[in-house]
This record gives C-alpha cells, sequence and structure tokens, in this order.
C-alpha cells in the first residue's frame, strides 16, 4: 500500500512541476524557465520544435531573430534579414557604340538579369555613370534611360560641349552624368539595361578617348557604369 501511494505522490509531483514555471535566483518567475543571471550553453541551442520533436539548431553562420510574441525564435543568414544588404552587384559598358541624332540604342555591357527569391520582397538601388561624346567638334545632347524588363523606369540628361572660341581649349568634351533610383519588387526575375537616346547630334557611349591629348592607354575611364545593391524588405 505504501509503495503506491508512493508512486502516486511522485506521479502527482511530476504533474504539478508540469504546470508550474522555475525560476532561478527569482521567486516569480515570468516565465516557464526565468533564469535572473547568467547562462552558460556548451552545446548547440535548439529553437522551434515540440514536446516530442528538437528544435533546430541552425547552421554554421547564422543568427537568431525574433519572430514576435509567442513565436519561437529562427536562425536566419545575416543577408538575408530585412534592412541589410543581400547582395551588390557591378556591370560596366563594353564596345562603343554611336547613336545618331533622334535614334535610341542600347548601350553595350550596361544591362543585368537579377532574380528576388520567392516569398520575397527586396529594393534594388540603382546607381549609374554615363558619357555620351564624339570628337566631331559639335555640340549634343540627349539622355541615359534605365529600363526595367523594356519599360523605362528612370533618366538622366547628358551633353557634350562642342568648341570654344578663343585660343587653345579643349574641344568636344562631354559632362557626365550620374543618376539614382531605387524600385521595390516581389519575386521574379527581372531584366535591367541603360540605353542612350540621342536629342540633338550624334553622341558615342563607351567611348576610348584615344585621340584625347595625354591619353594613357586606360579604356575603362568612360565606359558606362552600372551598380545595383540589393536591400532584403
Amino acid at each position: 500500500m505504501k509503495k503506491h501511494l508512493f508512486l502516486v505522490a511522485f506521479l502527482f509531483s511530476l504533474s504539478l512541476i508540469a504546470q508550474v514555471s522555475i525560476g532561478i535566483k527569482t521567486e516569480t518567475p515570468q516565465k516557464t524557465l526565468h533564469v535572473n543571471g547568467s547562462l552558460q550553453v556548451v552545446n548547440e541551442i535548439n529553437v522551434g520544435g515540440n514536446a516530442t520533436t528538437a528544435g533546430s539548431s541552425g547552421t554554421t553562420g547564422q543568427i537568431l531573430t525574433s519572430n514576435g510574441p509567442a513565436t519561437a525564435p529562427s536562425w536566419q543568414t545575416l543577408n538575408t534579414i530585412s534592412g541589410t544588404i543581400n547582395s551588390a552587384y557591378y556591370v560596366q559598358g563594353t564596345t562603343a557604340a554611336t547613336a545618331a541624332q533622334g535614334t535610341t540604342i542600347d548601350v553595350p555591357g550596361a544591362t543585368i538579369t537579377l532574380t528576388v527569391p520567392a516569398g520575397r520582397t527586396q529594393t534594388f538601388l540603382f546607381t549609374i555613370l554615363g558619357y555620351a561624346t564624339l570628337t566631331d567638334g559639335n555640340s549634343s545632347q540627349g539622355v541615359f534611360t534605365l529600363l526595367q524588363n523594356g519599360v523605362k523606369i528612370s533618366s538622366a540628361f547628358a551633353s557634350k560641349a562642342g568648341n570654344f572660341p578663343g585660343g587653345a581649349t579643349l574641344a568636344s568634351m562631354p559632362v557626365p552624368v550620374t543618376f539614382l533610383k531605387s524600385v521595390n519588387l516581389t519575386a521574379g526575375t527581372y531584366t535591367f539595361k541603360v540605353q542612350y537616346a540621342a536629342w540633338s547630334g550624334s553622341a558615342t557611349v563607351n567611348f576610348v578617348p584615344s585621340g584625347y591629348l595625354g591619353y594613357n592607354g586606360d579604356t575603362e575611364a568612360m565606359l558606362t557604369k552600372m551598380q545595383v545593391l540589393v536591400y532584403n524588405n
């Protein structure tokens, strides 16, 4: 009889413990386990799971992030967290191309295709630098345009000064343009490219200034350049 009573008492104690909170260095625990002090973990930390299944210990390099009240935290890779930079891309022009007055051309090399992963939204921040020139001694003007899947999303004016009167001066001097654009995108694949439209006078993009006084062989100096920073939303 004593053995039966002891077993009942033991099971009752286990049931009682399962329904109360445990406090370490506190008499008023606020959660199931409340540690009022430091905590040392010499092995993995598992999050999620349930009463019969172990949670995830994550993978090397991941960080633990909160998912709000009443929800288990989760392990995430740093470049997937909201507000962080997921990735950075850079492309630049390749061969020279000339746009006659009234025409629009693609800038060779200034095209990039990017993908937003399924279930995500991201912000793309573009920085574009462009030169448009031609050593014909004439002034010209036009616009560089950024297209997303063939549709214009931004543009910027560019010009070139022809000859300056009086004395030995610089001629056919381009005025470079830098412009920015930010777009928020849902999951999918997108192609971005830069075009140049010649308003007045002809102009060459990705120009190699080999005829300029003092040219030192730098073929990159006047190429069109595009940088894309991808932020997680």
